[in-house]
Parts: structure tokens; C-alpha cells; sequence
């Protein structure tokens, strides 16, 4: 009678066991692994850009009016997944901002270093994110008439976001998020760009940096 109950525990033992490595497999959770995060976003920029400028020895601030049109951006990293809520890994990005009255096209390729904290694991998970990295901007031919406010917007650049998820599937979400762009841009071109009048526009020897804060609005897959 006792072997028979010895045996009977180990089995009910075994069999729990194996229900839970199934719950785990079927789960998909472990504690760390390799993960991807593509996201397609639209980011609207909210307020005027803050730019302080040196040049000559000399630093002045302004507001200036930062690109009017929302930037579309599909950016993509690769990295590690920690107990399913720290990610962490290097990644590339490709935007491209329209023009407007102040501000020639570009087409922006940034790599960057991405880090990502959820804060729960449900279908709605808030989050904190961080890029931080350079962007490559690829200018449209400047004309003669450029406004004051104009500025390329490349360099080094930090990112951090606080953001949204909606889970709508396995791995996709549907993402809001507000973030902070700090931009640190010098020697930007070659050559000096002159208005009509011949004044300077953009100097070739100014360094730059900018300020502003983005509203997106997009997918994410991970």
C-alpha cells in the first residue's frame, strides 16, 4: 500500500511537471532571448524647435519653426529580450521629412543603440524607450532663398520616448508615444549658403544644437 501511494505521488508529480513545461513551451516565455523591434511610425512635432548656435566664439538661442510637416519613420534593431520586458540592442533607421517654406527635404538614415522597458506584459503596456546614436541627412539641393529658420537636422542625436502599446496580435502592437529629440549638429556642410542679399544663411563653421519634442503615432512588431 505505501509503494502503491509512492507511486501514485511521483506520478501526479510527473504529470504536473510536464503540464507546466508545457504551459512555459506553449507560453513562448524565456527568461532571455534573441528579439527584433520594427517599428512604422509618424511623428508631429509639437511646438517650435529650440536652437542654440556657437559660432566665433560666440552662442545664441532662438526658437526656430522645425519642419511644419510630420516625418514618416521605419526604424528596425536587433538585440536581447530580458524576461520579457528589458530589451536592448543596436539598430537602423531611415525618415523622411518633407519640406516646407523653411526647410529643404531630407531623407535621414540614423544608426542608433535602443533600449526598452515595458512595464507590463498585457495586451496594454506602457513603456519607456531610448535611441541614441547619429543621424546621416542627405540634403535637397538648397536654393538662394532659404528663410533663417532653416537647419539640417543631422549629428548626434539622443531619443528618449515614453510611450503605449496596444497589443493587436502574437507580435504586433499598435504604439503612441511622446518623445524628446536632442540633436547635436556641427560642420553640417562645406560651404557657406548666402540669402539674395548675400548674408549668410547657414555657416559652414557653425555647430548647432536642437531641441524638440515629437507626438507618434504607428506599429510596432517585436
Amino acid at each position: 500500500m505505501r509503494t502503491l501511494a509512492i507511486i501514485t505521488i511521483l506520478i501526479l508529480t510527473g504529470t504536473t511537471v510536464s503540464i507546466a513545461q508545457d504551459k512555459d513551451k506553449s507560453d513562448g516565455f524565456k527568461p532571455l532571448r534573441f528579439n527584433n523591434i520594427t517599428e512604422a511610425t509618424v511623428g508631429f512635432q509639437i511646438g517650435k524647435t529650440t536652437r542654440t548656435t556657437s559660432f566665433a566664439g560666440g552662442e545664441s538661442e532662438a526658437n526656430v519653426a522645425g519642419h511644419k510637416f510630420p516625418a514618416p519613420r521605419l526604424a528596425t534593431s536587433f538585440g536581447l529580450l530580458v524576461g520579457e520586458l528589458f530589451y536592448f540592442g543596436p539598430g537602423i533607421a531611415y525618415t523622411f521629412q518633407p519640406a516646407d517654406k523653411n526647410n529643404s527635404l531630407e531623407h535621414q538614415v540614423s544608426v542608433f543603440g535602443q533600449t526598452r522597458l515595458n512595464f507590463a506584459k498585457g495586451r496594454i503596456r506602457p513603456f519607456l524607450d531610448f535611441k541614441g546614436g547619429y543621424h546621416f541627412a542627405s540634403l535637397a539641393e538648397a536654393n538662394q532663398t532659404l528663410d533663417s529658420d532653416w537647419y539640417k537636422w543631422d549629428g548626434f542625436f539622443l531619443e528618449p520616448a515614453l510611450g503605449l502599446s496596444f497589443k493587436l496580435g502574437k507580435h504586433a502592437f499598435l504604439n503612441t508615444s511622446l518623445s524628446y529629440q536632442f540633436v547635436s549638429a556641427g560642420n553640417r556642410i562645406r560651404q557657406t549658403i548666402q540669402d539674395e542679399n548675400g548674408g549668410a544663411l547657414v555657416n559652414a563653421g557653425m555647430n548647432e544644437k536642437y531641441h524638440r519634442f515629437l507626438l507618434s503615432f504607428g506599429f510596432t512588431f517585436q
